[in-house]
């Protein structure tokens, strides 16, 4: 075959590849041209639908609202803070005196803390025996009291008064029942508020006919003589009786008419 025309055919199909191959990346160009005017258009149409969409809400909120969404995102109005800053010195202050009162009135309930109120005990009042018997060991908190079953010497905040088991105990005065307690050397105990910070202390008793809020009057049983405990076992049956003012210990004797 003719060397001239197999070249010229050669440089043919070369030509036509050429301008397939240009078509091509034009065509490709041309599309990735249009994706982006497609992409940039819907971008703008966004933007501007966004812009329309925050028009509308500026031009349909109102004063207050903005007013209402700033007290949201700030927080309290100084006014605001000034009152909420006094009740909370209200609530305070309330707290800490409901605290002492209720310290004062050992916890019970409003009526019993209404009676202890109402009593009238005072350092002029008398006290009944709470039992008939000779004072085993007197009170005596300046020098020191002998104590047989100890076989030591201590103060004594109260009187220990002999009486057999099963003797019942009398009230010595008008008051409300605080609390009964138990401890070793005085077992259970009955505490009575009889008003103006005076509390009277029954020990050594036992079958308790009263329970912390009870009002009980002046010669009322509220208990009866116990065995005494391991630290009065020589001492003999007995009962203590303390009387304290604000805590602190004072001589039953002082209110009850007494003669050695």
């Amino acid at each position: 075959m003719d060397k001239k025309f197999i070249a010229a055919v050669i440089v043919c199909v070369v030509a036509l590849t050429a301008v397939a191959t240009g078509t091509y990346f034009i065509g490709q160009k041309g599309n990735d041209v249009n994706l982006r005017k497609a992409q940039n258009t819907a971008t703008t149409a966004n933007e501007k639908n966004v812009e329309a969409a925050q028009k509308v809400i500026e031009e349909t909120t109102t004063e207050g609202d903005r007013v209402a969404d700033d007290k949201d995102y700030k927080g309290s109005t100084p006014g605001e803070t000034e009152v909420v800053g006094a009740n909370n010195n209200v609530v305070e202050a309330n707290t800490e005196s409901n605290a002492k009162e209720d310290e004062y009135m050992y916890g019970l309930s409003s009526e019993a803390a209404a009676q202890i109120k109402a009593l009238e005990f005072n350092k002029k009042s008398e006290l009944l025996w709470p039992v008939q018997g000779s004072i085993i060991m007197p009170y005596d908190m300046e020098s020191t009291v002998y104590y047989s079953t100890l076989d030591e010497y201590r103060c004594n905040p109260g009187l220990v008064i002999q009486s057999a088991q099963g003797t019942a105990i009398k009230a010595a005065a008008d008051g409300v029942i605080t609390t009964l307690t138990e401890d070793d050397e005085l077992g259970v105990c009955i505490n009575q508020a009889i008003g103006n910070g005076y509390i009277a202390t029954y020990g050594q008793v036992i079958n308790p006919e009263v329970a912390a809020g009870d009002f009980v009057e002046a010669g009322q049983t509220i208990a009866y003589v116990n065995k005494p405990t391991r630290y009065y076992t020589k001492e003999g049956d007995n009962i203590y009786f303390a009387i304290a003012k604000d805590g602190k210990p004072i001589d039953p004797l002082s209110f009850i008419d007494y003669e050695d």
